[in-house]
């Protein structure tokens, strides 16, 4: 079930069709079953508009990177069932129904759920809490179809257990908010005294005054803007850091446009109010489908800057990547070099030096030579790595691993996970290299414990790449190579993710291959 719903949450393309569908469906719901015009009630016509909203905040969502992606599903399907829950009970007129609502559980605990994990970033806190949580939901709905009465009783007390999480967790991991997540601590605090005050309002108002209906979904607006309206807020920060003069120009010439054309339709035709609400709809739905085509060219890219973003998505052959692959070709004639000139001369004076006279002087020369010939094969082989061609990927990786122990004489042992049956065209081959021979050299360098765990393979044109070891939890030193490998990574188009966690050191590369740049580099 978790893998599955993990394979929903990274398909960006499949997450945009749902919500296009749930946006069709509920916009004919809306023209056909819901009787609204200019004379309608405030309360109808602001419900209307903040079901708009929540449709936008659903495509909105769609452009949102989390930590988790499971946790973007949650919040995409919240803001669906919200939009239901106030589409079906536009004509409910006591407050308590929605509190009494098929939906209102689950909605009231994905909106908890999502914002209790954006508070704490990921931290794994309170999940034994939410899962009693949701079997109790599981019982609540499955209790609508045989008791109505156990329902209604269910259903308020999920819906105020619910509201009382936060202050729950408050209380079971007092000591760890206020050792290591003080910040986290007074946002939690926070949710923990603004969802009960407000439940209790809703309770106690169950009058006949229509407008009371819709302060749950006032508060779920406010908890949006305190809580998930921030993630979003630094998740676009990040990707129009570099282009935030063009994105803003772009999107005021697009809403510029849509309003002129929205006005110029509503004024001339004279449509009424059904009518111009699902013309406004159809506008939106169009750009929807446009942007498809955008989620499919973006799709299964994550890097965290927006210049190098489309430097790598439009520029493959950009100067960046060039620079990262020019020298491979000085390189290998440097090498050449050592091969055919001074690696050649000094094994001809070891071979001459069999016939010298004096043992000692023959013994020190052949040491001396012995020494340089190790010396001069290290240095070709880091100028230009794998010369022999015949062999396989795994075996010349697994050499450069054994001279790396050699050189640093070390006793630590090196756990190799490599895929028997994966192939690399040029120059991922050597890119790869590079990278194994990076990680290993710093695992060796700083790790504390006696092996060092290195997986490697290819899966669907993508490298994926992990090196694990225990570490010195007081030390806190990356390293110039471990920076340096991050910039290639990102230039390359691919993610690199670094975590400390239990004394144990893990890098973890994904790296996608780009068959345009290896057919470039055979045909070269």
């Amino acid at each position: 079930m978790k893998t599955w719903l993990k394979n929903i949450s990274d398909n960006s393309l499949l997450l945009w069709w749902i919500t296009l569908i749930n946006h069709f469906i509920l916009m004919i719901y809306i023209y056909l079953q819901i009787p609204f015009d200019f004379s309608s009630t405030f309360t109808q016509k602001f419900a209307v508009v903040f079901i708009i909203l929540l449709i936008i905040s659903t495509y909105i969502c769609n452009f949102l990177k989390f930590k988790y992606s499971e946790l973007k599903l949650w919040l995409l399907l919240s803001l669906f069932l919200i939009s239901w829950q106030l589409a079906l009970n536009l004509n409910v007129e006591h407050t308590l129904f929605h509190f009494l609502d098929l939906l209102h559980p689950i909605n009231s605990f994905l909106l908890v759920y999502s914002s209790v994990s954006i508070i704490l970033l990921g931290k794994k806190i309170g999940e034994e809490l939410f899962f009693v949580t949701f079997i109790v939901i599981i019982i609540t709905e499955i209790s609508y179809f045989f008791s109505k009465p156990l329902f209604l009783f269910l259903s308020i007390f999920t819906s105020f257990f619910i509201s009382y999480l936060p202050i729950i967790l408050l209380m079971m991991y007092k000591k760890e908010l206020k050792s290591f997540l003080n910040y986290q601590r007074k946002n939690l605090t926070f949710l923990s005294f603004f969802l009960p005050v407000t439940y209790i309002i809703l309770y106690i108002n169950t009058t006949d005054i229509g407008i009371l209906n819709f302060l749950w979904y006032v508060e779920i607006l406010l908890v949006l803007v305190a809580f998930h309206l921030k993630t979003i807020y630094m998740s676009f920060q990040k990707k129009i850091d570099e282009l935030k003069l063009l994105y803003i120009e772009a999107s005021l010439k697009v809403l510029l446009g849509v309003s002129i054309l929205l006005v110029t339709t509503f004024i001339i035709v004279r449509l009424d109010l059904k009518q111009s609400f699902i013309c406004f709809n159809l506008l939106v739905l169009i750009v929807g489908f446009l942007t498809e085509e955008f989620i499919r060219l973006f799709r299964g890219k994550r890097l965290t800057g927006a210049k190098d973003y489309l430097e790598v998505l439009f520029l493959k052959r950009n100067k960046m990547v060039k620079n990262l692959l020019a020298n491979e070709d000085i390189e290998q004639q440097f090498a050449e070099f050592l091969h055919n000139e001074v690696l050649q001369s000094v094994m001809a004076i070891k071979n001459f030096n069999k016939y010298g006279e004096d043992e000692k002087f023959r013994t020190q020369i052949g040491y001396v030579s012995d020494e340089l010939v190790q010396r001069i094969r290290e240095r070709m082989d880091y100028y230009q790595p794998m010369s022999s061609g015949n062999e396989e990927l795994t075996k010349k990786y697994t050499s450069l691993i054994d001279r790396i122990l050699r050189r640093y004489e070390t006793m630590k042992k090196v756990e190799t996970d490599f895929q028997s049956d994966f192939f690399l065209m040029e120059p991922y081959d050597k890119i790869l290299y590079r990278f194994i021979e990076e990680l290993v050299t710093n695992a060796v360098k700083y790790s504390s414990g006696h092996i060092i765990s290195l997986s490697l393979s290819v899966s669907d044109d993508i490298i994926y790449l992990s090196c694990k070891n225990d570490y010195d939890i007081s030390s806190n030193h990356l390293g110039y190579g471990l920076k340096n490998l991050e910039n290639r990574v990102s230039v390359l188009g691919g993610t690199i993710e670094i975590q400390t966690m239990d004394a144990m050191f893990q890098v973890e590369i994904q790296l996608p291959i780009d068959k345009e740049l290896c057919y470039e580099n055979f045909i070269n």
